[in-house]
């Protein structure tokens, strides 16, 4: 049974950028990033911001090897998300509002985090070893997951369900 408005919504986050970070939203704390709703716009300009996080991740922890994050991460979703709740953990834990203590939270998260990685790419046969991906393959990853979101979001606004789409 769907919600009248659902289309409507689907296509307002496809559409609708993701408005400027601000002194305001600063201050309020921006909610975390749910990389599964995420309309084609917002993930357009999401994908390069974790990109970014992630290869300086990978250069202030040099132990975080292909093992524990590949270089085919951004391919899969499992990885994608807890990189994600790692980066919105630390924007948070070094926000000006948080407690003294926040950074050894963080550290515990990256602790968690990074075990629970290694366990996702324990059975990965790709992207592992010293080699790294290429920006041209991750940039055409992130143009193919746009276009998907592209076709979702119009499957659904045309009133058919995103979970019979061949994808």
């Amino acid at each position: 049974m769907r919600e009248e408005g659902l289309p409507r919504d689907v296509l307002r986050r496809t559409f609708v950028a993701r408005p400027e970070a601000t002194a305001s939203t600063e201050e309020k704390g921006e909610p975390p990033v749910h990389w599964p709703s995420l309309g084609a716009i917002p993930a357009e300009r999401a994908w390069p911001e974790l990109r970014r996080w992630v290869d300086e991740l990978r250069e202030r922890y040099p132990g975080l090897d292909s093992y524990v994050v590949p270089a085919c991460w951004y391919a899969h979703e499992s990885l994608v998300v807890a990189l994600q709740a790692l980066k919105d953990h630390e924007r948070v834990a070094y926000a000006a509002t948080s407690p003294a203590s926040s950074g050894t939270d963080w550290h515990r998260a990256l602790r968690d985090i990074t075990m629970l990685l290694h366990q996702f790419t324990s059975d990965l046969r790709c992207g592992h070893g010293p080699e790294h991906t290429t920006c041209e393959a991750f940039d055409d990853f992130v143009v193919e997951d746009v276009a998907r979101r592209r076709r979702r979001a119009a499957t659904v606004a045309l009133g058919h369900s995103h979970e019979t789409t061949n994808e």
